[in-house]
């Protein structure tokens, strides 16, 4: 923003990346209301999924729009792949529905618990996409969180989106090991 300033002498020209931690400087956007959202230098933790991804990944996992949550209606046993980045298994808690937020453009695909580890070795990198096949040779192998669900709360995938879910449900969470997996109090 600043190169942009001095080469064009446009002050209020704000511009985006889909690269984590290219903020430079403290940004204020005002809003017709008087109110400010003020934009930070990112802080970037090692939990977070933009270290394992490149750049071709990386829009799958920033929304460049407003993200538009998916519902579904499940059956204990079931899963949903989040590309091959991620994985969620809804394993006990009777039907329910659950709000996924991820980017628009990151293919969900809902398979049976039972038949997740072979759909998941079949098709990784290929079916379930992003990363590329090749791109998840280099990242870690998934690692598995498994968590008993007391009240409405998200299931948080960092960096990447989360889940919200009823209570009096267990859930588990796959992400690549050192991507962070956890529960928050649902937040919307």
């Amino acid at each position: 923003n600043r190169i942009l300033q001095q080469q064009t002498g446009i002050s209020e020209l704000i511009t985006t990346s889909r690269f984590p931690g290219t903020t430079l400087d403290t940004l204020s956007i005002p809003f017709d209301d008087g109110k400010n959202l003020i934009d930070t230098p990112l802080i970037i933790h090692k939990q977070q999924m933009a270290h394992y991804l490149t750049g071709k990944s990386l829009k799958f996992a920033s929304p460049q729009k407003e993200i538009k949550p998916k519902v579904y209606q499940l059956n204990e046993g079931q899963t949903i792949f989040l590309g091959s980045l991620a994985r969620f298994d809804y394993i006990s808690g009777g039907r329910t529905s659950v709000i996924a937020y991820f980017d628009n453009n990151l293919p969900l695909h809902r398979t049976k618990l039972q038949n997740a580890d072979k759909f998941y070795e079949k098709h990784a990198g290929e079916l379930l996409q992003p990363p590329t096949r090749e791109e998840l040779e280099k990242m870690p192998k998934l690692t598995r969180f498994e968590f008993k669900i007391s009240e409405k709360s998200d299931l948080v995938f960092s960096g990447l989106g989360w889940i919200s879910l009823s209570p009096n449900t267990i859930v588990a969470g796959w992400a690549p090991e050192g991507v962070g997996v956890l529960i928050r109090k649902a937040m919307i």
